[in-house]
């Protein structure tokens, strides 16, 4: 029989101290070294190239040389682990195959034979980079294998960016938005935001949980340059998904495990109000300089919303949508039949089939969540709805018992994804960031409490 979990308060402690997922390693004790170090080595090389490599193209190729090296030691005895054992990643199989089937079978707007081969593949590749996510989710003392090097990668482009864009690039006006200078050789400020904060909410709840297991300091060193380069994107989305990302811990685990991420959070934002007017003053003069105009305010000016104002909160209130909601109203617009509103577009209808009520092109939703209703239908948006819920019901369960960085990572994601982004159904997007935003803390959490469900059944 399986022991049953402890319902004292002293026996809720000792467990977390002892039979917590960290320690949880089942058969993956047993992985072999190679096997095990090819498979982090993927997936770490893989979420960190989201930093460090120039395009996706880069990074796919990673992934697939490194997939293929884990293959042949013997990985492909596991590979399907995943569908046999766990059954949140049954059902995202299951959507995902259903709407690859609705897109290929029925009317799409611009469908075409390439179009369906492409998709397809795209979404082939998400299977295979969630799979090989859930293995490397299994495996003991994750947080720290996978998340020491996707938060030093992370750290080093901040720290390069933050060099490197206030001293070369041409728009790098001191106070201006910041961008990864390693990704596109300046990622826009709005994604590089989102992809700094993920690592900054990892390595905060790596500093905050692994104290045992870690050196606090080490965090420490990543969290501060992280921090600067999140807020200097200027990026309201990373703002409010640092936000929801706190407030999903807090929910979860209380005030008295969750206080030391908040206060940092809270205390940090109001370094940087109070310090803005300074960072204001030295922007204006920058671009004085840089532009010749003796009128400091009058050169600044040129630069618009770009740069950091000296009342950063009241400057992020006043400032508009950037067509957001013209884009959400265009979708809703587009749908103007049953069938539309049922099981939408198609994935692989063109964007003309929503967005050519606007007068500019987006590119894509600038939502995950509009995104699945426009191509996939109000059956797809419940679909994504309640796996989410469903894996925050596992992330939260496993923040219960002692590991509540994934509770922290899927809020963030969450948040940062509900007014941004492209599809969570490929692997390859325009956006490019779904997989490390949405995928990657949803997936660990079900593998994780999976693993745990093994070993000590729960009634969930």
């Amino acid at each position: 029989m399986s022991e049953p979990l402890p319902s004292s308060a002293v026996g809720a402690t000792t467990w977390r101290l002892t039979g917590s997922p960290e320690l949880l390693a089942g058969e993956q004790v047993a992985t072999p070294t190679l096997r095990r170090s090819l498979l982090l080595a993927n997936m770490a090389g893989y979420l960190g190239g989201y930093f460090v490599l120039h395009n996706q193209w880069l990074q796919l190729a990673w992934g697939l040389i490194l997939a293929v090296l884990w293959l042949l030691a013997g990985g492909h005895e596991d590979v399907s682990e995943a569908l046999r054992k766990d059954r949140w990643m049954q059902g995202v199989v299951v959507v995902g195959l259903a709407l690859l089937l609705r897109s290929t079978f029925l009317d799409s707007p611009g469908k075409s034979p390439s179009a369906i081969w492409v998709g397809w593949g795209n979404s082939f590749l998400l299977l295979g980079f969630l799979l090989t996510l859930w293995q490397v989710a299994r495996l003991p003392g994750v947080i720290l294998s996978l998340g020491r090097p996707l938060v030093a990668m992370a750290a080093v482009a901040a720290c390069g960016s933050l060099v490197g864009f206030y001293t070369i690039h041409p728009e790098g006006v001191f106070g201006a938005s910041l961008r990864n200078c390693l990704v596109y050789g300046g990622w826009n400020s709005v994604c590089s935001g989102l992809t700094f904060g993920f690592a900054l909410c990892w390595a905060i709840g790596a500093w905050d949980t692994q104290r045992e297991h870690s050196n606090p300091k080490r965090w420490i060193l990543a969290v501060l340059p992280l921090y600067v380069a999140t807020l200097l994107t200027l990026s309201r989305g990373a703002l409010m998904a640092l936000v929801w990302g706190h407030l999903a811990l807090l929910i979860a685990v209380g005030w008295r495990q969750a206080k030391r991420p908040l206060i940092l959070l809270v205390s940090v934002l109001c370094l940087f109000q109070a310090f803005a007017p300074v960072l204001s003053f030295l922007a204006a003069k920058d671009a004085s300089n840089r532009l010749g105009i003796v009128d400091a305010q009058t050169a600044v000016a040129q630069y618009g919303d770009g740069v950091v104002k000296a009342n950063p909160i009241k400057a992020a209130m006043e400032r508009s949508d950037n067509g957001r909601f013209l884009i959400y109203g265009a979708v809703l617009h587009s749908l103007s039949s049953w069938q539309d509103w049922l099981v939408g577009k198609g994935m692989w209808a063109d964007n003309d089939c929503w967005s050519c009520s606007l007068h500019w092109y987006p590119e894509h939703t600038h939502g995950v969540f509009w995104d699945t209703l426009v191509h996939g239908g109000l059956l797809a948006l419940l679909a994504l709805m309640s796996l989410v819920v469903w894996a925050l019901h596992r992330a939260y369960h496993l923040a219960r018992r002692g590991e509540s960085l994934w509770v922290l990572l899927a809020g963030f994601g969450l948040g940062g994804l509900l007014f941004d982004g492209d599809s969570v159904w490929k692997l390859m997007s325009v956006a490019r960031y779904e997989p490390l935003l949405f995928w990657t803390p949803l997936v660990i959490a079900s593998a994780r409490f999976t693993q745990l469900v093994e070993r000590r059944p729960l009634r969930v």
